[in-house]
């Protein structure tokens, strides 16, 4: 009958997406499976009910619009070759209006749409919503550092405005340890190259120390220009993450089939505070799946045939290998 030479499929009672693939599949092979039941050499008749009446094709038909783009975002999420965290918003939203706009007959599949959407939003508003609890809004965060959707106009303008303020604050917070490490890291380099000094020179020095001490009034100007200087490095440090945060918001959005991680590297330079901070929010993945799937690998390594395993770090470099293996 010209359709593809499928088998059936069966589906499994934990996996949602597998009565997908059994219903596609009995959608695909619809004529050739009707034939066969319809054939009083090969169904008995007393089993004509096997054949689905036409209402229960539509219903068919309708389920697998109406999941199909449930099973892209399961799929696309639980990838492990890009990043993922930064989607999950906008993509929850995008299947959110897909629900709204799909229009159905069946009054089963509307029944499920208007559930699927309340569950949507109940389960994923932690996601999708900025928290004002003081809780994580890391998937907020990461689509902001994505130059994709840094626009965020899966938000509303309010909550907008306070990813803003909170990736400001979180850059600031980077710039200063950022510049705490850079003075610890002199103060070790100098410390290093005065032990080098001979214990004369020490002697000389301290001796000029002691001819030279300050007084109280001058210690008390001192810590005042400290205390001034260090209120000046903060207006400082400030001004550098806006101007870097306005540059990076105001521009526009790259396509969405742009590599976003070679992005951040040729504009690394230009967005140095920002690219610091994209490095920590970027690398979290949207689901456990990766993590599920490196238990499987480690579980199929580790059996009772593989007698030679003699220690843990065996096991740990091939599992390694296994998921790190060039195609």
């Amino acid at each position: 009958m010209g359709t593809p030479e499928h088998a059936l499929i069966n589906d499994v009672s934990v996996r949602w997406n597998s009565t997908l693939h059994m219903i596609s599949c009995l959608l695909e092979q619809r004529w050739p499976v009707t034939a066969i039941l319809s054939d009083p050499d090969v169904t008995p008749r007393g089993k004509c009910f096997l054949d689905l009446k036409h209402d229960q094709w539509s219903l068919l038909e309708e389920v697998e619009q109406v999941l199909k783009p449930f099973e892209c975002a399961t799929v696309f999420l639980i990838g492990e070759s890009y990043v993922t965290a930064c989607i999950l918003p906008p993509l929850v939203k995008g299947l959110q209006k897909s629900i709204q706009s799909t229009i159905c007959e069946t009054a089963a599949v509307k029944a499920f749409q208007s559930v699927a959407a309340q569950e949507m939003t109940s389960r994923w508003e932690r996601e999708t919503k900025f928290r004002d609890d003081g809780g994580e809004n890391i998937c907020l965060i990461a689509a902001a550092l994505d130059p994709r959707f840094r626009k965020l106009k899966f938000l509303v303008a309010e909550d907008s405005l306070k990813v803003h303020i909170k990736v400001q604050a979180l850059a600031l917070e980077v710039k200063r340890r950022y510049e705490e490490e850079q003075t610890q890291h002199r103060c070790e380099e100098q410390r290093s190259a005065s032990a080098d000094i001979t214990f004369s020179e020490k002697r000389q020095v301290s001796l000029l120390d002691t001819l030279l001490v300050s007084s109280d009034s001058d210690d008390h100007h001192s810590n005042s220009e400290d205390d001034t200087g260090h209120i000046q490095d903060q207006e400082a440090r400030s001004e550098v993450v806006q101007n870097e945060i306005h540059m990076y918001f105001s521009e526009q959005a790259i396509p969405k089939e742009e590599n976003l991680l070679k992005w951040w590297k040729e504009n690394e330079k230009r967005f140095p505070i920002l690219a610091m901070l994209a490095k920590s929010y970027l690398s979290v993945p949207a689901t456990s799946t990766p993590s599920e799937r490196l238990f499987s690998v480690a579980g199929n390594i580790v059996t009772k045939k593989r007698a030679s395993l003699t220690s843990a770090e065996h096991v740990y470099m091939l599992t390694f290998l296994h998921c790190n293996a060039k195609i």
